[in-house]
């Protein structure tokens, strides 16, 4: 295959990824049809079998590379924190500033994740999703090495409950601004969950499972 006709064919596949991501953000995944995505890529239904071989393989491609990308800035943000407050807040104001500069993607990932369930393959996706968990409680376990297993997984239960509001805030309305002071708050009140003396309760931890299995 020559140079030319190389990058013709990756542009192609990424013609198709983006055209999918942003018609799976507006329409969600069952409300997109494969010729919807042909026609807004300007491809073709050969075209989008040759590399995905269905909508259902194309969905787990494109998770795949955005979660990716996010998941790899994600590791090199929390590598710079030195505290559970640091880990919380740079996870927080990584959510909101990504729906500030790539709304499409933010309301892909999130709609996948908060949005219906039906028709999605749930398997694939699960085991992709739980990885930003994983890092998060890696990075925990390092800066406090002295907190209980169970208390680190009911905080970063505690991170998801409070970062849904915003969420579904810019999914419904498409709000991308928030109080500048709102990481730093979400933030001390999870930190405070590991070190307080109130009781924690147990909580299913999938993604660690996932790890130690």
């Amino acid at each position: 295959m020559t140079e030319q006709a190389t990058e013709r064919t990756v542009g192609t596949r990424e013609a198709i990824l983006d055209s999918a991501e942003k018609l799976f953000a507006e329409r969600g995944f069952a409300g997109t049809s494969v010729r919807d995505i042909v026609r807004d890529s300007n491809s073709s239904p050969p075209s989008l079998y040759h590399f995905f071989g269905s909508k259902e393989n194309l969905l787990v491609a494109l998770v795949t590379d955005r979660y990716d990308r996010y998941c790899a800035t994600l590791e090199d943000t929390l590598a710079r924190a030195a505290t559970p407050f640091e880990v919380f807040k740079h996870v927080i104001d990584l959510a909101l500033e990504n729906m500030k500069l790539e709304p499409n993607t933010a309301k892909f990932l999130f709609s996948i994740v908060f949005g219906p369930q039906q028709d999605l393959p749930r398997e694939p996706l699960r085991d992709l999703l739980v990885r930003w968990e994983l890092i998060v409680h890696e990075r925990l376990k390092d800066v406090a090495p002295d907190v209980t297993e169970e208390r680190i997984v009911f905080a970063r239960t505690m991170l998801n409950g409070l970062v849904t509001p915003p969420v579904l805030l810019f999914l419904t309305t498409g709000i991308t601004t928030f109080p500048r002071e709102l990481s730093t708050c979400l933030a001390v009140r999870v930190a405070d969950v590991l070190t307080d003396d109130h009781p924690v309760c147990a909580w299913p931890n999938f993604a660690v499972d996932e790890v130690k299995s």
